[in-house]
């Protein structure tokens, strides 16, 4: 219904005359020209749909709005999308990645190099197959633990773990100044560019060349220390420079953890590393009277680790010198008929000694027995003497 208000009734019609402009012509009458009696009727608009734009054509065009569509941002995936993300707006969680990759790698390298001694891709110097490495030791290659036969009551220790001896007497500071001297040696001499001749390393017998024990000043040990440096002092009239880093009582696992713990640092340099070591593991004391295939595993495996950490120095392995267990009345007897003695077990380290540095270029085998022995026709013939 149309409200008496604003009556308006619109027409199309087609003219001739506007066919050109416009297709339809609108023309709006007035109040009068519209029949009241149809008021209340709305006639049907006949209008050819056939062709739908051209009647339709009459409507004011609306106007053109541009609406912008954001486009649906897809789904990137983290593993190629995380580094421009990095770089771009989070710079500190690229850093903190790298970090922790960087730091994973480290531990990675040092778990590897502490359990297996060395890189996958790590050469040594040596003579073939002969020659092996510390990681190709096994402790089921050790058919008898024990020094006497059909004895099981020993207690020794794993030769390839490193242990220390924390607590011991004075055993730690001993350690802390050993490493001290490792680390600040080269300061101490008149030509800090001089390099050192030898470094020895070992238990009480190389200790004592510093006239010392556990790091405490021996009183009967004080010409020893001027003995040494006499030889291995230059800045004292020496031929050489030398550096002792024993300590008392030290077995094989023990001098291991020292040398992996600061005491061969990397910039200790000298040409040749002497080491005697191995003679403490043959104590009764705790039981611990070990066999000579325990003891020759245990210096095997020093000698691995230095090789490892100075590939350019020479290893002197000094031969274990001799000892005796069974001494009656102090007269140094070193065999006994029917019995193994630690001199019996002594001899078969060194024999094996002087076959694996046989097997290497850059070890030298050096055995000081005769040095220490002689005979004593009142004891016996032979080697009983």
């Amino acid at each position: 219904l149309i409200p008496h208000t604003v009556v308006s009734y619109c027409c199309i019609r087609t003219t001739s005359n506007q066919s050109q402009s416009h297709p339809f012509h609108m023309r709006v009458r007035s109040r009068s020209d519209i029949n009241t009696t149809n008021m209340n009727i709305m006639k049907p608009l006949n209008v050819d749909f056939d062709d739908e734009q051209e009647t339709l054509s009459f409507l004011p065009e609306a106007p053109v709005v541009h609406i912008r569509v954001p486009k649906r941002k897809q789904k990137k995936r983290w593993w190629w999308c995380w580094p421009s993300c990095c770089f771009s707006c989070r710079p500190w969680v690229c850093q903190g990645l790298l970090f922790m990759i960087v730091f994973a790698s480290v531990l990675a390298i040092k778990f590897y190099t502490a359990v297996h001694g060395q890189l996958p891709f790590h050469t040594k110097k040596g003579m073939g197959a002969a020659v092996t490495n510390w990681h190709d030791l096994h402790l089921d290659d050790i058919s008898q633990w024990c020094l006497q036969p059909n004895v099981t009551t020993c207690k020794c220790a794993n030769p390839l773990q490193p242990t220390h001896r924390h607590g011991h007497k004075t055993w730690t500071e001993a350690h802390v100044e050993n490493e001290k001297m490792a680390r600040n040696m080269n300061t101490k001499k008149s030509s800090p560019f001089r390099e050192m001749d030898v470094v020895f390393l070992g238990d009480s017998i190389m200790e004592g060349w510093r006239g010392t024990s556990f790091g405490q000043i021996v009183e009967k040990k004080k010409e020893h220390s001027k003995v040494f440096d006499d030889y291995f002092d230059m800045d004292k009239g020496g031929e050489f420079d030398g550096l002792v880093l024993g300590i008392a009582g030290d077995k094989c696992q023990n001098l291991l953890w020292r040398i992996q713990n600061g005491e061969m640092p990397k910039k200790l340099k000298a040409k040749v590393f002497w080491l005697l070591i191995g003679t403490n593991d043959f104590l009764k004391e705790g039981m611990e009277q070990c066999s000579e295939e325990v003891v020759f595993m245990g210096i095997q495996r020093i000698v691995e680790e230095m090789m490892l950490l100075k590939p350019d120095a020479t290893i002197v392995v000094n031969g274990l010198l001799p000892r005796s267990d069974i001494g009656r009345d102090g007269d140094g007897r070193l065999y006994q008929k029917g019995e193994k003695t630690v001199m019996d077990a002594i001899d078969a380290v060194n024999g094996q000694l002087e076959d694996y540095c046989g097997q290497h270029d850059d070890l030298e085998y050096f055995d000081a027995s005769q040095i220490f022995i002689r005979n004593n026709p009142k004891l016996g013939k032979g080697k009983y003497q």
